[in-house]
C-alpha cells in the first residue's frame, strides 16, 4: 500500500521551514541549512526531498526546492546515488533496496558542508487485531439521552517497546457525517500512540459512518520525537527536533499493517 505524509507530520515539516535557529546560539538568523524530508519503507522506492528554509515573513507554504545535489544512501554494503526528477525530489527506483532491520545512511554536500543522517528500518507491526470489526456510534438526538458508547480495542505485539502511530481513514466515496454540524470537511483521524500495545476507540475518534482502513505504523524514535516536538509556538521560537546533521528535517523509516473496520449507527 502507498504511505502518504500524514497531516500531523505535514504540520511538523511546516515548522522546520518556519523556525531555523535557537535564540541563544550562534545559528541565529541562519537560513543556510537545508530541510530534508525522507521516509524509507520496505518494498517502496526511495524518495528524499530537499528544500531551502522558509523565511518567517515568506508567504509561500514551503521553502523552494534545492536542486542539482548528489544524494547518496548506503546500507553498509551498497551505496546508491539518487536521481533528481522534479526539482528537489531525489529518487532511487529499486524497490528491493530498503529492507527490514537494516541501517541506512544518507549524505550529500551542500554549502561546503556534509549533510547526513541515519535510520534503521523497524519491524512490521505484528499481531495487529481488533476486538470487533464493527463499531457502533450512538445517535445524538436533541432532548434524549444517547446510548452508551462501547469501545473496541485494537491491539498488537510490542514486547520491545517500539514506537507507534495510527491513522483511521474513511474509505467511502460519499461520506455520511455523524455530527450534523460538521461543515463537510474531511480529515483522517490520526493518533500518536507512543510505546504502547493497544488503542481503545472513543466516540470522538470517528466523524463519519462507513468503512475505515485502520493503519498501524511502527515508527522509529526519531520520527516519534519529531511528531511530539513541533518546535514551540509563535511566541516561543525554538528549534524543532531534527536528526539531520548540518540541516533540518527528518530522515526516517517505518513499516505498517492495516485492518478493516465499519462504523455504523
Amino acid at each position: 500500500m502507498e504511505i502518504k505524509l500524514p497531516t500531523i507530520l505535514a504540520v511538523v515539516l511546516a515548522v522546520f521551514f518556519l523556525f531555523s535557529c535557537k535564540k541563544d546560539s550562534s545559528l541565529d538568523n541562519d537560513y543556510t541549512r537545508p530541510v530534508v524530508e525522507g521516509y524509507l519503507v520496505p518494498g517502496k522506492s526511495v524518495l528524499v526531498k530537499v528544500y531551502y528554509q522558509k523565511y518567517l515573513d515568506d508567504t509561500i507554504s514551503l521553502g523552494f526546492p534545492v536542486t542539482d545535489l548528489k544524494l547518496k544512501i548506503s546500507d553498509g554494503a551498497k551505496t546508491v546515488e539518487l536521481t533528481e526528477g522534479a526539482d528537489g525530489n531525489y529518487a532511487y527506483g529499486d524497490t528491493t533496496f530498503v529492507a527490514e532491520n537494516k541501517t541506512y545512511s544518507l549524505s550529500f554536500s551542500y554549502n561546503n558542508k556534509i549533510i547526513s543522517s541515519q535510520t534503521t528500518v523497524p519491524n512490521k507491526p505484528a499481531g495487529f487485531v481488533t476486538s470487533d470489526s464493527l463499531q457502533k456510534v450512538p445517535v445524538m438526538d436533541f432532548g434524549t439521552t444517547p446510548a452508551t458508547f462501547v469501545p473496541i480495542t485494537l491491539s498488537w505485539n510490542n514486547t520491545n517497546g517500539g514506537h507507534y502511530m495510527m491513522i483511521l481513514k474513511n474509505t467511502e466515496n460519499s461520506r455520511t457525517s455523524i455530527n450534523p454540524r460538521n461543515n463537510g470537511s474531511y480529515r483522517d483521524s490520526e493518533v500518536i500512540l507512543g510505546q504502547v500495545s493497544s488503542f481503545q476507540t472513543q466516540q470522538m475518534t470517528f466523524n463519519y459512518l462507513g468503512n475505515y482502513r485502520v493503519l498501524l505504523f511502527h515508527i522509529n524514535k526519531e520520527y516519534s520525537d519529531a511528531l511530539n516536538n513541533n518546535g514551540g509556538s509563535s511566541l516561543n521560537l525554538t528549534n524543532p527536533y531534527t536528526n539531520i546533521v548540518n540541516g533540518l528535517g527528518i530522515f526516517t523509516s517505518m513499516q505498517t499493517d492495516s485492518l478493516n473496520l465499519r462504523v455504523y449507527q
